[in-house]
């Protein structure tokens, strides 16, 4: 999948996950990360898709890996730092109130 085609599957993941279609925007971004495993943004809507259908295991698996992606690119991506370390508080936040976002 070229650069552009992962652009586009990205950009159809959200839209899925937005319009409420959870279990088809989690088949997305899983098509997205299995050609591009180290897509923080892919894993980050991964998350969020399985927390939102209640795959709270899932949910906390992508998120972890979130977490694991930013703590390599902090380092390699000096010019997206403000934004990895955004993310990274954010991701934090899932994981530790992973069960508050659970009904």
């Amino acid at each position: 999948m070229s650069q552009d085609e992962i652009k586009s599957k990205v950009g159809e993941a959200w839209k899925a996950h937005f319009d409420g279609s959870n279990a088809a925007a989690v088949e997305l971004f899983k098509q997205v990360v299995e050609q591009e495993p180290t897509h923080v943004d892919a894993y980050w809507g991964l998350g969020l898709s399985y927390r939102k259908s209640g795959e709270k295991e899932n949910a906390l698996q992508a998120f972890e890996k979130v977490r694991d992606l930013i703590a390599g690119a902090l380092e390699a991506e000096p010019e997206n730092y403000e934004r990895l370390l955004m993310l990274n508080r954010m991701v934090k936040q899932q994981i530790e109130q992973m069960d508050d976002f659970l009904d």
